[in-house]
């Protein structure tokens, strides 16, 4: 009571906000609407993503970037400190969150798993935009949805406390802000909308709600909460032309879908042989479209004419040799031993001895071909370019030894003409043919197609071919084909990912596709058993010469114990039966996560195959390496690992943010204590007194016309007083006190600060040392100094001036009642 009567008499006005850190009614409005339409804004992601998984990652990101954001505002801090800290929680928290797919370390913060989320930051968007979508739901590319989320979160909070003089503006920024999130999102989707209802209508709807909100508080802010004509006006015009600017934005989120805009649509990628889009997820563009239209399809187009070869002779588009569970696509070093195994700058005439028979080819390319993959035969021994501008094609012209297969960075058009002298191998895979003895690993996310391979070539013997030939025999007489494009039949849906090819493929009650799924399907079997293998696209060339969309396969090579590729027809593992209208169903569960026991591989042969021990010491180095990538952390429980993914990184990212608060800190009093002269030191020392007594809950007045004597009163301590007293003297004394001086005051400071800490508990001096009251923001002070102070106490005159009045009082009474 006494403290009370005290501050009324003198005037001051403590500075006190209890639950500063809670959100007030109008911080839980935006709060709230933020979410919702950054979840809404990530929903577009829905046709890129499979699963909800980024959905998830997305909305975390978003309400983390929503705390992040009102707790710096809470605590004065300007919104770039805000952009900092998400900065660090985007690469802290980004490997448990978006690389846990990759296995071994990338969930700890190491080198790799930061520079591994920077570079899906910065280049993640080509990849998804030249990967046939959906794309694997728990792969790196969740780096982007985390990014959205945290720009989403960001952007709402960030403008919609953004400190602008126009009423109106204030309202807009944050719904414009919102939008610009939703259309960035769309624009990276593909041309199917997830939901039409869900980011227009329902989208709409609330972004005109928030902004009618925000409209009324901001204009009951300027005119006192009354109502007007003109403020209702006002909103009317507003919500017009929000609606307005709706419209034509309405278009991206269209059910034409011939005119829905996408940057899929648009985008060019730099020839890079590890991310050019696979030739072999774009297969539908060959299919018979039964009676529909569709501007991308080349099914009766003419692709090329060929001249110089015999009919049924295989003309290659391209080689995938690197699955990396979406696509089989072509790589650079694919093969352990082969230094050629890469795509090179080749002159005229290739250097690539081959055994074969040498042939003369000329091609002219049709309406229907577009893209970097230049069509050969065979071995090229040479090439020539006869149209467009030849030099400039020969000088980007790169073609892979190892794979035969050739591209033109800068494109190549319809009407460009070129031939080449080229080795045609004996490629047929015979009765005698030995596989390649060379391990080949299944690529990550591939374990599905054991069970499926051990159950297949359960009859066919030891020796690896023969293996190889009982699955193609499996898949050819079990399956049905299928385009996805009949109405019964449009549950058959495109690629090749290994969601794709378990669930919906080999493990499903009725394995249905076309060539895209059996090849790749094959592929896989044949590296699972020993064989190493890839997929090839191509055409057999018809009669006449001239190649159509109808004419193009995709078959698969495999290795021979000689090093040859010898090629596994497509008719050998696919078949040309249709599926029946009804799926048939089947009482025998088969999962990609049920393995049947491994089938017992009987003792070799004499045909020079992989010997019994060595299948089996390969298939337990398999199995070794798969139970590793279970876990996260190679050699530790696979329980260690959950716990560092869900647990491990939000404690870090609590640790950091309590670390960065300590920090600052101590780096405030490092500035106070080091100040360039004495008085500020002085003045420095007693407002870290001060800030120690406001983070242990006491109740310290401030002000700009508080006293350090009125101060004292309310810090609990018995020196407060005495120290606030000696400040005065120094700092408004007739002379500038000396740094020693000044270093012994901080070390009475110090004492004080200890003493005062001892009175408390434990977990009172913690919450003190991570406590953000004493980092608000400070009343301002007055900057220029009364006559006679020290120049570098001009930031304390403020506050000190009715102090001086008083005793400049208190004297002049004293001198009166002296005696003569």
């Amino acid at each position: 009571m006494k403290r009370a009567a005290h501050a009324s008499a003198t005037g001051t006005r403590t500075r006190v906000r209890s639950h500063a850190l809670l959100p007030d009614r109008h911080s839980w409005i935006d709060i709230g609407f933020t979410l919702a339409l950054a979840g809404i804004a990530l929903s577009a992601f829905g046709t890129s993503f499979t699963g909800s998984t980024y959905l998830v990652v997305g909305l975390l990101g978003a309400l983390i970037a929503v705390v992040v954001t009102h707790l710096t505002r809470a605590a004065g801090w300007p919104i770039i400190s805000a952009v900092v800290i998400c900065v660090v929680v985007f690469f802290v928290l980004g490997g448990p969150l978006c690389l846990r797919s990759l296995g071994d370390t990338s969930v700890l913060p190491g080198a790799s798993t930061l520079a591994r989320v920077a570079d899906q930051a910065v280049f993640g968007w080509k990849d998804l935009l030249t990967t046939l979508p959906p794309i694997d739901g728990d792969g790196p590319l969740l780096v982007l949805p985390w990014l959205a989320g945290l720009l989403a979160g960001l952007v709402g909070m960030g403008l919609a406390h953004l400190p602008v003089r126009r009423p109106w503006l204030a309202a807009v920024l944050p719904v414009l802000g919102m939008t610009a999130v939703l259309s960035g999102a769309i624009v990276l989707g593909v041309r199917h909308p997830q939901s039409l209802l869900l980011q227009g209508s329902v989208f709409a709807a609330l972004a005109l709600a928030w902004l009618a909100i925000r409209a009324h508080r901001a204009s009951a802010a300027v005119h006192g909460g009354t109502t007007s004509y003109v403020r209702g006006a006002g909103a009317v015009v507003m919500l017009a032309l929000a609606a307005g600017v709706a419209f034509p934005a309405s278009a991206l989120v269209g059910n034409d879908d011939d005119e829905r805009a996408v940057a899929r649509n648009w985008v060019e990628p730099p020839f890079d042989i590890g991310r050019y889009p696979s030739p072999l997820a774009g297969f539908r563009t060959y299919v018979d479209l039964k009676g529909t239209t569709n501007s991308t399809n080349v099914y009766d187009k003419t692709l090329l004419d060929v001249e110089g070869v015999d009919t049924g002779t295989r003309i290659r588009f391209a080689t995938m040799d690197r699955y990396d569970g979406m696509v089989w696509g072509a790589s650079d070093n694919a093969l352990p031993g082969p230094a050629d195994d890469s795509f090179q700058r080749v002159s005229s005439t290739i250097d690539n001895p081959v055994e074969g028979d040498e042939v003369d080819v000329t091609v002219t390319l049709g309406e229907g071909w577009k893209g970097v993959w230049l069509p050969t035969v065979g071995a090229l021994q040479s090439m020539a370019f006869e149209t467009g501008d030849p030099r400039a094609k020969a000088e980007v012209f790169r073609y892979n030894l190892a794979t035969s297969t050739a591209v033109v960075p800068s494109g190549m058009a319809p009407g460009d003409r070129y031939s080449f002298t080229a080795v045609q191998p004996d490629d047929a895979l015979t009765a005698e043919t030995v596989g390649s003895a060379e391990t080949t690993a299944l690529p990550p996310g591939a374990s599905f197609i054991q069970g499926p391979t051990e159950k297949w070539t359960e009859q066919a013997g030891t020796d690896p071919m023969d293996r190889v030939l009982a699955a193609a025999e499996h898949l050819r007489s079990q399956g049905k084909y299928s385009d996805g494009i009949g109405r019964t039949e449009r549950i058959y849906v495109a690629g090749h990912s290994v969601w794709r090819l378990s669930d919906e493929f080999v493990n499903a009650p009725q394995i249905v596709g076309n060539d895209e799924q059996y090849a790749a399907t094959m592929a896989l079997i044949a590296n699972d058993i020993g064989v190493p293998a890839r997929v090839v696209l191509g055409a057999v060339v018809p009669e006449g010469g001239r190649v159509t969309g109808k004419d193009v396969s995709a078959w698969v090579e495999l290795r021979a114990a000689d090093g040859s590729w010898r090629t596994l027809p497509t008719e050998s593992f696919m078949s040309m039966t249709p599926p029946a209208d009804q799926v048939p169903e089947t009482n025998t569960p088969m999962s990609g996560t049920v393995i049947p026991p491994p089938n017992p591989i009987p003792p070799p042969s004499d045909a020079g195959e992989q010997s019994d021990a060595d299948l089996k010491e390969r298939k337990a180095t398999r199995k070794k390496s798969d139970e590793q990538e279970d876990g996260l952390i190679p050699g530790l429980p696979a329980w260690i690992g959950v716990v560092l993914t869900y647990v491990g990184g939000p404690l870090l990212l609590v640790a950091l943010l309590l670390g960065a608060v300590v920090g600052l800190k101590a780096w405030r009093r490092h500035r106070r204590r080091s100040a360039d002269s004495p008085s500020a030191r002085f003045v420095g020392a007693w407002r870290e007194l001060v800030d120690h007594a406001r983070d242990l809950g006491q109740v310290v007045p401030l002000g700009p016309t508080v006293t350090r004597r009125e101060q004292s009163l309310g810090i609990v301590s018995g020196q407060a007083g005495p120290l606030a007293r000696r400040a005065d003297s120094f700092v408004f004394g007739p002379h500038v006190p000396e740094k020693a001086a000044a270093t012994s005051y901080w070390e009475l400071v110090d004492a004080e600060r200890r003493a005062m800490s001892g009175e408390v508990g434990r977990w009172q001096r913690l919450r003190a040392a991570i406590s953000l009251r004493s980092l608000g923001v400070r009343p301002r002070r007055t900057s220029a100094a009364p006559d006679g102070a020290p120049r570098e106490a001009a930031a304390d005159t403020g506050r000190t001036r009715g102090l001086k009045s008083r005793l400049r009082t208190l004297a002049d009474w004293r001198s009166r009642r002296a005696p003569d």
